[in-house]
């Protein structure tokens, strides 16, 4: 049976006792969720050594699914883990939350994810096959297993250009079908291309006759493609960059549902968009609900790269509404800023997660803009946070919003030698309130509030197994204790500054958070 701590607050004035339903302190937007496995942040190791993660997806139930790549000792695998809301672990994911699988002869590096309606699993990955990389889409079901009526094991490979090809992107059509796109070299340059998948993996030959679109420039150019959308009529964005010798710009092209370019789309279906700088580079792209279009990436400035965002018209123009060209950049930490996904809100703010240099690593970077490109002031006072994890570099990759609003991001954390997946989940707007519990049994008196030299935990029965953490506002966990059993606990506050602190405490079965003040 659960029980749930329901916490009894001291008035400041009248120093009495009120009872209310389980809660946590209010944490601002931008605020590190430390109901996320305390304070917010988790790191996963699951191979030998290095482990990243690329890409983000939730599932309808809220559990997170991360995709990305693992060292075996050898080469790279592709790694999925998946998570509770949380942020433990699902041992239900094959019996440990994690799951690796090789495809190729050499590295197979996973890229993205999307979650089918059903629940299944859908990576893309680009993967080493001998003497060339190819696109590879590997489906999985609920519980981790390869799903054999996906192309008899789970698994299907696709050479598209003559000289390699690198996948990045995946979607999911309303009608089942797959989509991928990235990087295929003709021999003669780069191209974006694209592929199409039946929902059993076999190659769609409604589109473009083969399944297959390659799209090079026409110029002395190359285009790489990193990012895929869907629009809600079919018609499907890519998003990358154009190389003309060493300028790089802004590129989106955009497909009709049957392969061919949408000539309503800048009348030839392909846009650049040259921001003024050299080295202009996408690698996320992002549909409003009104059909604009959001691409976002780096821009380089005089001095350092910064988070750059383009928004179209669905014509293809530049949105001249946002930022009053269309195009906003953002300097996020004291150095180098690289912006690697973008996502959009209910509400039409918009977020972009990437590394930010602190001036000697990278940490994740995180910043929200109003739908009219400018930051908003709301989300930790100026519109963007910066989130170590250790004292080394840690890189964000994607990013994803939760049904109730929350922010995940994830992407690659060095810990020591080895390189780590790592996740990070911020609140998204200031509230109280969070009870995922059941079946009221303890009451919790804290005493005194403001505290001086100890703060008193006081419970109405004995609770086994608790352990209990007091973290700053910051994240940051002070102290750390362990009680087998126990009615009442007393935790010396003398060594701790003044300021605002939450208690964490959490038994077998419940967890909750309590907010004081230290005088």
């Amino acid at each position: 049976m659960k029980k749930n701590f329901t916490l009894i607050k001291t008035a400041l004035i009248l120093s009495a006792f009120f009872v209310f339903p389980l809660t946590s302190s209010a944490q601002a937007p931008g605020s590190l969720d430390l109901s996320f496995d305390t304070d917010g942040k988790v790191t996963t190791a699951i191979g030998t050594s290095n482990d990243e993660g690329r890409s983000v997806a939730i599932q309808s139930d809220g559990k997170i699914v991360v995709v990305g790549q693992s060292y075996n000792g050898t080469n790279y695998d592709i790694a999925v883990a998946r998570y509770n809301v949380n942020g433990s672990l699902d041992n239900t994911f094959d019996t440990d939350g994690k799951v690796t699988t090789a495809i190729g002869t050499g590295n197979d590096a996973g890229r993205s994810v999307a979650i089918q309606s059903d629940g299944k699993i859908v990576v893309v990955a680009s993967i080493v096959n001998g003497s060339y990389s190819n696109y590879a889409v590997v489906r999985y079901n609920t519980n981790g297993s390869l799903d054999n009526s996906f192309d008899t094991d789970g698994k299907v490979t696709t050479a598209v250009g003559a000289y390699g090809d690198d996948a990045y992107d995946i979607a999911i059509q309303s009608d089942g079908k797959i989509v991928v796109a990235g990087t295929s070299s003709t021999g003669a340059a780069e191209a974006f291309s694209l592929v199409r998948y039946n929902t059993n993996g076999s190659l769609d030959n409604s589109f473009d006759t083969d399944g297959k679109v390659t799209t090079p420039t026409g110029f002395n150019s190359n285009l790489y493609g990193r990012a895929l959308a869907i629009q809600s009529d079919g018609k499907i964005l890519v998003a990358g960059f154009m190389q003309d010798l060493s300028v790089f710009d802004f590129a989106i092209n955009r497909y009709n549902t049957d392969g061919s370019l949408d000539n309503t789309f800048d009348t030839d279906g392909m846009v650049t968009t040259d921001t003024g700088n050299f080295w202009e580079e996408p690698h996320s792209i992002a549909i409003q609900s009104d059909g604009k279009i959001l691409v976002a990436g780096e821009i380089e400035n005089a001095f350092n790269y910064e988070f750059g965002i383009v928004r179209y018209n669905t014509n293809g123009s530049l949105d001249i509404t946002f930022d009053t060209d269309g195009i906003v950049t953002t300097s996020v930490g004291s150095g180098d800023d690289y912006a690697y996904d973008i996502a959009t809100q209910s509400d039409g703010k918009i977020l972009v997660a990437g590394g930010s240099s602190n001036g000697s690593n990278y940490d994740f970077g995180l910043a929200r803009y109003n739908s009219n490109g400018s930051l908003d002031n709301t989300f930790d006072t100026d519109g963007k946070v910066t989130t170590p994890f250790g004292t080394a570099s840690d890189y964000a990759y994607s990013v994803a919003i939760q049904n109730d609003g929350k922010i995940v991001v994830a992407g690659q954390s060095l810990n020591g030698a080895n390189l780590n997946i790592a996740l990070a989940r911020y609140n998204n707007t200031s509230s109280v309130g969070i009870n995922e519990t059941d079946n009221q049994l303890t009451e919790i008196k804290v005493y005194p509030n403001p505290v001086c030299n100890n703060l008193t935990i006081e419970f109405t029965q004995e609770v086994k197994n608790c352990n209990v953490k007091i973290i700053s506002l910051t994240g940051q966990i002070l102290l750390d204790n362990f009680y087998h059993s126990s009615s009442k606990i007393d935790i010396d506050t003398k060594q701790l500054a003044s300021g605002m602190y939450v208690a964490y405490l959490k038994d077998d079965e419940s967890s909750t958070y309590i907010k004081f003040i230290k005088e």
